[in-house]
């Protein structure tokens, strides 16, 4: 492995000219050439994966097998969803004849996906290496240079994954890790990065966003989450006890989507209860409910919408349910593992954020839509000035393009007279 350390900059000393030059000469490379070193990185990493996990381990004295299955086995898996998929969501994006206005015809368009430039991400405590290290990677796919602020104690395992983007070939110019404290990103902020991806609790973000207005920077906000379990009255209780042992305890207790309230139909509620006492997993606040709609009433009413389980045996039921609650995830007999899926979109609504992480819509969001539009032919009446008569020939042709049926075919007899007429009068002599 290669030193560099020099990447541990202070904010004073960010370089955002030299990483400027390396994104815009990053971004013009192949996509296949920018993931070809994705590549290399996931097999780097499945090397690293002991020495990875127990510097992620080591932020909160976690067990080294749950640090690789939650936290390095899921950054894997994002790289090579990356490399499988990141130039099929990127591909630009023809727009021919199909659907187009009539009065638009001899215009085609292309919408491509252009990166940002330069992105800030603030990485959380709780997951030190997934969470940033899957944000940074998608930005560095669609185009962009990043910089990483990470939380406080985790630096360690921020430079542990960032020498083995550097060891991938990767310029260092393009990665750059920052000192773990708030006046480091506060500093990127000012000094002009164009968008941030933020992880953390909702009043930070909330302070995140607040510098960020003046400067009208973009953002993903993942916030807080006060994860319900709706438990309805058919449900398998040996699963819940099982899922609330697991949600409750998983990385100590120390993720966004751990279940912190239980809302529990009546007719199971006693013999639920009962056995979560027994074993002393009565940890979160407990609701019962009459059934199962106001089960449901009760979770959408939360400010906070992250995630929400239902545990039913009546699955397609749970699913008909789903749609109705507002929530960025809905998981049906499971708790929290499913939404580490890299094909899948993270994040969540009303004080939980806005904007998301992964998947397709993820790495979209470190992109932004740039239409190209090319004018073909010598059709060009919308130059002209408009005339009085013309008012009549643009209802007539609004009310033959969008009217009802009946209207339609009227509307269409008077806007071929009134375009016969217009004719005929520019090729009349003077």
């Amino acid at each position: 492995m290669h030193d560099h350390n020099r990447q541990l900059t202070t904010a004073g000393e960010l370089n955002l000219a030299a990483a400027r030059a390396a994104q815009k000469e990053w971004s013009a490379r192949p996509m296949h050439q920018r993931l070809r070193l994705v590549r290399e990185l996931r097999h780097l990493i499945a090397a690293a994966a002991p020495e990875l996990a127990t510097a992620a381990a080591a932020v909160n004295q976690r067990p080294l097998a749950e640090k690789l299955v939650s936290e390095v086995l899921p950054l894997a898996d994002a790289c090579k969803w990356l490399e499988r998929s990141a130039a099929g969501v990127l591909a630009p994006r023809r727009s021919g004849n199909h659907g187009q206005p009539f009065w638009l015809r001899g215009f085609s368009f292309e919408v491509h996906r252009q990166p940002f430039g330069f992105v800030l991400v603030i990485g959380p405590g709780n997951y030190p290496l997934f969470l940033p290290a899957v944000q940074a990677l998608h930005a560095l796919a669609a185009g962009n240079a990043v910089v990483l602020k990470p939380a406080p104690r985790t630096g360690a395992v921020a430079m542990a994954f960032a020498q083995l983007v550097y060891d991938a070939g990767f310029d260092p110019a393009l990665f750059t890790i920052l000192p773990e404290s708030i006046d480091a990103a506060r500093d990127a902020i000012a000094q002009g990065v164009d968008k941030v991806i933020f992880t953390g609790s909702s009043e930070n973000g909330s302070a995140v966003a607040e510098q960020l207005a003046p400067h009208h920077t973009p953002a993903v906000m993942e916030l807080s989450g006060e994860d319900a379990v709706l438990v309805f009255a058919d449900a398998d209780i040996d699963l819940v006890v099982r899922a609330l042992g697991f949600g409750t305890h998983l990385n100590g207790g120390e993720t966004c989507m751990r279940p912190k309230r239980l809302i529990v139909v009546e007719a199971i509620a006693d013999e639920l209860l009962g056995r979560l006492q027994s074993l002393g997993r009565v940890e979160f606040s407990i609701e019962r409910v009459a059934d199962e709609a106001t089960a449901v009433a009760r979770a959408e009413a939360h400010d906070y919408a992250l995630g929400v389980s239902i545990f039913s045996r009546d699955v397609a039921k749970a699913q008909s349910i789903a749609p109705h609650i507002k929530s960025g995830f809905v998981l049906i007999n499971d708790l929290i593992a499913p939404t580490a899926d890299p094909r899948l979109p993270f994040g969540g609504v009303k004080k939980s954020g806005f904007g998301v992480t992964r998947g397709d819509e993820g790495l979209l969001e470190m992109t932004f839509p740039h239409v190209v539009g090319v004018r073909r032919g010598k059709f060009y009446r919308h130059f002209d000035e408009t005339s009085a008569g013309d008012a009549h020939i643009f209802f007539s042709y609004i009310l033959a393009a969008h009217g009802r049926n009946g209207a339609r075919l009227g509307a269409f007899r008077k806007l071929a007279g009134a375009l016969t007429r217009r004719i005929r009068n520019e090729r009349a002599p003077l």
